[in-house]
């Protein structure tokens, strides 16, 4: 039977058996993202209870999303427990082992196959784009990034309290915003950050834009000692090349679904 867990140390210990895995996880249990944040765990009995997998329920955009990734064999079984609990429609990322018991319940709305990307090691900076600079965003540029959003990348997960974190960057070209980089989780504490919200205007794309303004923002969370991750589409393979190119390699698959109750 499952639990709701708040002990965030705990949490953390469980989640470092794979960082990779769980960048988000980690990332939440920082106390900007905690308070949106339900835990709901299984544990090993013994003298000392020790959790033995997690499922993530975060509230803190207008559609919730779960995170399903689990360590053992048992994981199916905490779904299973869990499908009662869970809201009505969720953004869901889960291993496929899981598919069919949210499946039972829920009417599937396919995201794609995903990759989880850590980076590895730090390639070399793009070379110099004249005319270009970068810059760091705030609450004075939510016009001009919902207006990039829009045309660039319109099924984002993009929310303005977001820029309170102070590490979303904008890349200006001829006094135009082309492109951005931004972070899902970012944490001091937990030394761990999660790239999103990554976009190019599209009359912009193919200039390697893209490219350096997540290698800047990169390098800076790399500076500082975090771990940094990303997810993206299996099928994305220019994404794909980009990362690979600052330095970042495929730790682990898994599927993406919107879910709605029957």
């Amino acid at each position: 039977m499952f639990v709701f867990v708040v002990d965030k140390d705990r949490l953390w210990r469980h989640f470092q058996k794979d960082p990779a895995l769980f960048a988000y996880h980690i990332g939440d249990l920082d106390d900007f993202f905690f308070r949106d944040c339900q835990w709901a765990a299984s544990y090993i009995t013994k003298r000392h209870p020790i959790i033995e997998d997690v499922i993530l329920i975060y509230y803190g955009l207008a559609t919730p999303t779960v995170l399903a990734f689990g360590l053992t064999e048992r994981f199916p079984d905490l779904v299973k427990e869990t499908l009662d609990i869970l809201p009505d429609r969720f953004h869901c990322h889960f291993q496929s082992c899981s598919g069919d018991i949210f499946r039972s319940l829920y009417r599937e709305e396919p995201l794609g196959t995903h990759y989880k990307m850590r980076l590895n090691n730090l390639g070399p900076a793009p070379e110099g784009l004249t005319g270009s600079h970068i810059v760091t965003l705030d609450e004075s540029h939510v016009a001009q990034l919902a207006d990039l959003y829009s045309r660039a990348h319109p099924n984002n997960y993009f929310t303005p309290r977001m820029l309170e974190t102070g590490r979303y960057r904008g890349l200006w070209h001829d006094g135009r915003l082309v492109a951005t980089a931004g972070v899902h989780v970012v944490s001091d504490q937990y030394a761990i950050a999660a790239l999103g919200n990554i976009a190019t205007d599209p009359e912009f794309r193919g200039r390697h834009f893209a490219r350096t303004i997540t290698w800047s923002l990169t390098r800076e969370l790399h500076d500082e000692g975090k771990l940094v991750c990303l997810n993206v589409r299996a099928d994305n393979l220019p994404a794909i090349r980009c990362y690979e190119r600052i330095g970042f390699a495929v730790a682990h698959t898994y599927e993406a679904a919107t879910f709605t109750r029957r």
